[in-house]
Formats: C-alpha cells, sequence, structure tokens
C-alpha cells in the first residue's frame, strides 16, 4: 500500500492511494501510520478518499492505530466513500473517530477550533 503523508497546518494528513483497505494491507498501513506517530506526529488526519472497500480488517487496523496513538493525539478520517462510510456507521465507529467530508472540511474545521 502506498502512503502518501504532509504536514498542513500542524496536521498530518496521511493519504491511501489504494482502492482497498483489506487484510492485505492492514499491516503495512499500520506500521505506516504507527511509524508517522512515534516520529512526533500528534494530530493525524487519514484520507481514505481512494478506498472504495474496506474490510473487518481494514476497520480493525485503524482501530489499532487510535488505540496505539493514546488519548494525547487524535486521528480523524476525511473522505470517506458510500461503502466505507457504512462500515463505520454499521460499527457505530462513527460516533468515537472525528470523520469529515473531505480533507479541505477537516483542515478548516481544526482552523476554526484554533482560532
Amino acid at each position: 500500500m502506498e502512503i502518501e503523508a504532509k504536514v498542513v497546518s500542524g496536521i498530518t494528513v496521511v493519504k491511501l492511494c489504494d482502492k482497498r483497505l483489506d487484510a492485505a494491507q492492514a499491516v503495512r498501513f499500520k506500521e505506516s501510520v504507527r511509524e508517522l506517530s512515534d516520529a512526533g506526529a500528534d494530530h493525524i488526519l487519514l484520507d481514505l478518499s481512494e478506498i472504495h472497500f474496506m474490510d473487518s480488517s481494514g476497520l480493525g487496523a485503524i482501530v489499532t492505530v487510535m488505540k496505539q496513538m493514546g488519548r494525547e493525539k487524535t486521528l480523524e478520517l476525511a473522505g470517506l466513500s458510500s461503502t466505507v462510510a457504512k462500515v463505520f456507521a454499521l460499527t457505530r465507529m462513527d460516533k468515537i473517530i472525528g470523520i469529515y467530508p473531505n480533507v479541505d472540511a477537516a483542515l478548516a474545521q481544526e482552523v476554526k477550533a484554533a482560532g
């Protein structure tokens, strides 16, 4: 799984450049995001706009990353397709993790909250 990371206004935006987040990509995904967090990323925004399929392994990987980051760090999601959004709604994880329609909306909300 290819991952692109950039820092925008103190937020590490991580774009998943694949169509799927499933068992085949889950381990690599977890390792990559954990490395970013360990390197000092306190606020990670996952851009899932290219992900069109997520299974329980993908969801589990995101939950694992969230737990590894702990309460002192923030993990949020942006750009969920309708299929991926259903996974979060069905598992009620949409009540636990911040979800934005797209990266721009998430960044605008964070700037507004900080300002």
